[in-house]
């Protein structure tokens, strides 16, 4: 039996990720054509990512970072208009880290930060982008250890109440 099972797995053909067509080469997602809920083309659309992750090995990128690459990708594929797409995203705890200059990150981890060609890509569709302040405070990041491209704001909370407030959907993994 577990035979049969098994080869009947293998001979379907498993999906294959694609990038694009807002980012190559990062935010790769799935084609699906069969899907019972899709975005409606006209929407537009208002989400706020909450990054905090525990990413042991300095050298790996933050995958919450990377999902905001995702998202355009996968409702642009799917029919929204990219000028409809209005992202923001706040680190804290543990990823506040991944805000760091290259410069640094080296200092603290010994290598360059994997994060920023991902977080100057979302900086060119207008991101906003937020480090929490007492998350930064509490782990001795100074504001000018942090990539230009990131507000430093009072806290994550304070950013996530607002962006709520003003329509943004909270994304949270």
């Amino acid at each position: 039996m577990s035979l049969i099972y098994s080869t009947s797995i293998h001979a379907q053909e498993l999906p294959r990720s694609v990038e694009g067509p807002v980012f190559e080469h990062m935010g790769s997602v799935y084609d699906l054509e069969d899907v019972d809920f899709k975005p409606d083309s006209n929407q537009v659309l208002y989400a706020i990512f909450d990054i905090e992750r525990l990413q042991e090995d300095p050298e790996q990128i933050n995958p919450l970072i990377t999902s905001l690459h995702r998202y355009y990708n996968m409702h642009v594929r799917n029919g929204v208009m990219e000028r409809n797409i209005h992202l923001a995203f706040v680190v804290h705890g543990s990823s506040s880290k991944d805000v760091l200059t290259h410069a640094a990150y080296r200092k603290r981890y010994g290598v360059e930060n994997p994060n920023l060609k991902f977080i100057s890509a979302l900086e060119k569709k207008g991101v906003d982008m937020f480090i929490c302040g007492q998350s930064a405070s509490y782990a001795g990041i100074h504001r000018d250890e942090i990539v230009p491209q990131v507000q430093f704001a009072l806290s994550a909370m304070t950013v996530l109440t607002m962006y709520q407030m003003n329509g943004y959907a909270l994304i949270r993994f």
